[in-house]
């Protein structure tokens, strides 16, 4: 019986994506801005403004693998969350 050999380092599909991700970023900022994008090796497989319905779908299409999803903006939204610790 095969086993399937987890990866060395679990962080590296998704360093792999990001990577795709720069690498086509302007043609993407022009075709895709203000939408999320999900990217499975290298590829762009989808898009959505909704990010949650982009990952149900793409779980629905794949199934369980490693995909990379990411809003495309020109400027990065940055979130500033109050840490549940702080009174």
């Amino acid at each position: 019986m095969a086993t399937r050999k987890a990866p060395q380092n679990p962080e590296e599909p998704f360093q792999k994506e990001q990577e795709a991700l720069r690498r086509q970023w302007a043609r993407l900022l022009k075709q895709y801005e203000g939408q999320y994008v999900a990217l499975y090796q290298g590829q762009v497989v989808g898009h959505s403004a909704d990010d949650e319905v982009l990952a149900q779908e793409l779980f629905e299409t794949l199934g369980d693998v490693p995909f990379y999803i990411a809003k495309i903006e020109k400027q990065p939204t940055v979130y500033n969350l109050p840490s549940p610790f702080s009174e």
